[in-house]
């Protein structure tokens, strides 16, 4: 799922995306993320999943510095850097 944070809430897209690929070109927002949805839940996504991501968004193969804190981003503590 492709989610923002909006005054302190997380909002995602309302399509189910097969893959990592249709989720990222789904962000439609500055500091938009993807999240993994598994069993109902909102997930971290994995290492290879991370990686993916972010060769997709930034065109770089290895995260670049501090990943984001699910944990803060789920409870809305996260501001968009945009």
């Amino acid at each position: 799922m492709a989610v923002y944070t909006d005054s302190g809430l997380v909002c995602g897209c309302d399509h189910q995306h097969p893959n990592i690929a249709t989720a990222t070109a789904c962000v439609s927002q500055p500091g938009g993320y993807v999240v993994a949805i598994r069993r109902g839940e909102m997930e971290p996504l994995k290492e290879a999943e991370e990686a993916e991501f972010e060769k997709l968004m930034y065109g770089r193969t290895e995260a670049a510095g501090e990943e984001p804190d699910f944990g803060l981003l789920v409870r809305g503590e996260v501001e968009s850097n945009g």
